[in-house]
């Protein structure tokens, strides 16, 4: 069935539960956390702290996409609204803790001047990178137990959240002299919080920042390095998420070059497709598949801990501004196609185990092996995001299997393959099947001992990829 056919029926199925939030939203914000281990954060960055939706729908939303972690902020400039005196919030409180007693993971970042200290700018001056780390230790002690996360700045690179007298590039060396003071401060008032350093944008990966701050010592003073990987902006098919990931691995190499050839804990905690309609826009179809097989191939490496996709929740409804297209639900919560991809795969890529890659007989067939809870998963998919028609074959055809294509309901399809269309004399091969997979991966689970990719005959139906504006 396609999957727009049954949209009512699972956002009903969302609102449905929506209510009861709402009726006991008081008593969730008593309850202590209970946060499940998560092999790999399965994030979303949301806007809480800047005021946008409605906390408790939103809350109830993320958790039915099966999103297991939120990026959001506690600002300095709120925290510190009088000189000296150091106090949360009310807003900031009441989101953090209702998350974490909903059994979201949040992940704070630590960020942005404050006017009493170095006129707004990034802190720089003793006396506002002192202040930068009472802040910090004030936010890790206040929230205690309910925030396990926390990332140093936002972006340092570009000049973002900053006055536009400030609006300027910030240093490698400016961000390492404050890392180097708020590391051993936030870890003294929590040992067991972890804390991300970099979240610089693509361009300063690929320009040599991240590298730099690692050679200034930026591994010594933090537990993980965090990044932003835009790639939408690129051509195809450099705008995939195949040519991300390998990017991506070419930045946990590099860091490996650093840390005696041992992996270095990975995150990235910014990344998306947005569904704009002008240049740079992705169709929201394929925005949903690249989500899909972005969070699959993450998970082929260990160090790589947690992807947090920007955002959940569209930022306004102009169509041409990308900016308003980036979430998996719209501005008032109706899901986009990417958030029942989520809510398809978050459960395997946050809990299961990668197993490896997949044979086939064509190198634009992707396909990852892995396990959970004693149960095989196949994931299928072509990269250049054309169709392709998958022959498999078993050695156990009296075991069905589940099929699905992400984002849409699944069927348990029984085994046996007739290629009458091309051979009308053919016989029926009862160990066989067959799907078409593009650029929507299919997953398959069940019993898949004895399994394998036999044939893959392509089933173009265009020339050329769907056109990337």
């Amino acid at each position: 069935m396609d999957g727009r056919h049954r949209l009512p029926g699972r956002f009903v199925g969302v609102m449905g539960v929506l209510l009861i939030a709402v009726a006991a939203s008081a008593q969730q914000g008593a309850l202590a956390p209970v946060i499940e281990p998560w092999r790999f954060h399965v994030g979303a960055c949301t806007h809480f702290s800047q005021d946008k939706g409605i906390l408790e729908l939103n809350l109830d939303s993320l958790k039915s996409a099966g999103i297991s972690t939120i990026r959001d902020e506690v600002g300095w400039g709120a925290v510190e609204a009088q000189k000296d005196r150091l106090q949360m919030p009310e807003r900031y409180d009441t989101y953090v803790r209702r998350a974490a007693a909903r059994g979201l993971n949040v992940l704070l970042i630590l960020d942005y001047g404050n006017r009493f200290y170095d006129d707004a700018d990034r802190p720089q001056s003793p006396e506002a990178i002192e202040g930068f780390c009472r802040y910090s230790e004030f936010v890790v002690r206040h929230f205690g137990k309910d925030v396990r996360l926390y990332e140093i700045w936002n972006e340092w690179d570009i000049p973002i959240g900053l006055p536009e007298r400030h609006r300027k590039e910030g240093s490698p060396e400016s961000y390492v002299r404050l890392l180097k003071a708020v590391y051993p401060r936030i870890k003294a008032a929590d040992p067991d919080v972890t804390v991300l350093a970099g979240a610089s944008t693509s361009g300063a990966v690929k320009k040599g920042w991240l590298e730099e701050i690692v050679k200034l010592g930026a591994l010594d003073n933090c537990d993980a390095i965090s990044i932003h990987s835009y790639n939408y902006s690129e051509p195809f098919p450099q705008r995939g998420p195949e040519a991300c990931s390998t990017w991506m691995t070419s930045v946990r190499e590099m860091l490996r070059g650093y840390h005696d050839g041992k992996d270095v804990p990975f995150y990235v905690t910014e990344m998306g497709w947005p569904t704009h309609v002008t240049k740079g826009g992705t169709d929201p179809e394929l925005s949903a598949s690249y989500l899909a097989r972005l969070y699959l191939l993450a998970c082929t490496s260990d160090s790589y801990k947690g992807l947090w996709w920007y955002d959940f929740q569209d930022d306004g409804w102009n169509p041409k501004y990308n900016e308003d297209n980036f979430g998996l639900v719209r501005p008032d919560l109706t899901p986009k196609p990417a958030y029942y991809v989520m809510a398809d795969i978050s459960q395997l890529v946050g809990k299961g185990q990668y197993v490896g890659h997949i044979e086939t007989p064509d190198q634009h067939v992707q396909g990852l092996r892995f396990t959970r809870e004693d149960r095989d998963y196949w994931t299928l998919w072509s990269d250049d995001d054309r169709d392709r028609q998958i022959v498999l074959q078993t050695e156990h055809p009296e075991t069905p299997v589940l099929v699905r294509r992400l984002g849409h309901d699944a069927g348990l399809v029984r085994w046996g393959f007739r290629d009458w269309a091309d051979q009308r004399g053919a016989e029926a091969a009862p160990n066989r099947m067959s799907i078409v997979v593009g650029h929507r991966p299919s997953m398959l689970s069940g019993d898949l001992a004895g399994l394998s990719v036999v044939e893959v005959i392509p089933r173009f139906r265009q020339v050329d990829p769907p056109e990337q504006k």
